[in-house]
């Protein structure tokens, strides 16, 4: 069987049915290697160049589908609809792993607008960048976020496991960012002609914070709070927390060489040797979290 990376449920429909003896074919093939499904924002899904998913799959030998959604927040990713259909296609087709990118773009663009509301439309003096997480945490983003994360796994844990007892779904955190207030370059040239029709390219975080904090470096201490102390300890690590066995993720505040500015594309976005320096580390999580029989087939 030919290792591909699919894009369209179709694809896997035409691999995983047909005659028995194919089906058994697909089985035998599948003993040693995983099935894994990435679904997530852009850090998956991007079509500017190798993203995280990409990167990630291209060290895996075994069946790798992405899907998603560029600029989703989690809340357009994990609505009631979307978790019931991703349940009963789970499924339908024999994933080991669920790999998950989620929750970035929950806490930019309109989202901080809203939050910080008197700020954009008064006059008021601009803050620390400490107050301003106060301000977010406050305002229960991350509850919700969370709430979303916790529906997803409840669902999986009803639906999957019993039939699945060894079905789990990593995700993963942010790099630090490296170029706060920076736009991204769309054009024709490097994504084709949905650039026509692309009207928001950043920056997402210090675009709407620039009338509450003082400078970009205190936009980058904002961002830090923001995905360390925000999404990291208050999204990722209370749902590993209330979903052991079943939950992981990959940390990816420590991958070096994520502070150069070069390995950045824009305000949000590594670039593709940005990614290509995370993939290893969530690789790692996705090794140690499949079936023993499959880990070799993860690099």
């Amino acid at each position: 069987m030919k290792a591909t990376v699919l894009t369209r449920w179709e694809e896997l429909r035409d691999i995983t049915t047909g005659p028995k003896r194919h089906r058994q074919a697909v089985a035998d093939w599948l003993v040693a290697r995983p099935a894994i499904l990435y679904w997530g924002d852009s850090w998956f899904s991007t079509p500017l160049y190798p993203n995280l998913a990409r990167q990630s799959a291209a060290r895996i030998d075994g069946l790798r589908m992405i899907v998603g959604k560029p600029g989703a927040t989690a809340a357009q990713l994990m609505g009631a609809r979307d978790i019931e259909r991703l349940c009963e296609r789970i499924k339908a087709n024999p994933f080991d792993l669920l790999c998950l990118s989620a929750g970035g773009n929950d806490a930019l663009s309109d989202r901080l607008k809203a939050v910080f509301a008197p700020w954009m439309k008064g006059s008021k003096a601009k803050i620390a960048p400490q107050e301003a997480f106060q301000i977010l945490l406050a305002s229960t983003l991350f509850d919700r976020l969370r709430g979303r994360y916790e529906r997803l796994l409840e669902a999986l844990a009803k639906q999957v496991l019993p039939g699945r007892p060894q079905f789990r779904v990593v995700g993963h955190g942010y790099a630090p960012l490296c170029r706060i207030g920076a736009a991204g370059d769309l054009t024709i040239d490097n994504i084709g002609l949905i650039a026509i029709l692309k009207d928001d390219v950043g920056p997402w975080l210090f675009g709407p914070m620039a009338k509450v904090l003082a400078d970009t470096a205190a936009g980058k201490a904002f961002a830090d709070l923001l995905l360390l102390g925000g999404f990291r300890d208050q999204v990722l690590e209370p749902v590993r927390a209330a979903h052991p066995g079943l939950f992981e993720y990959a940390d990816l505040s420590t991958v070096a060489g994520l502070d150069d500015p070069a390995r950045w594309y824009d305000e949000i976005h590594p670039t593709e040797d940005g990614f290509a320096l995370c993939a290893p580390a969530l690789n790692a999580r996705l090794r140690a979290a499949l079936p023993a029989a499959k880990r070799a087939a993860v690099a």
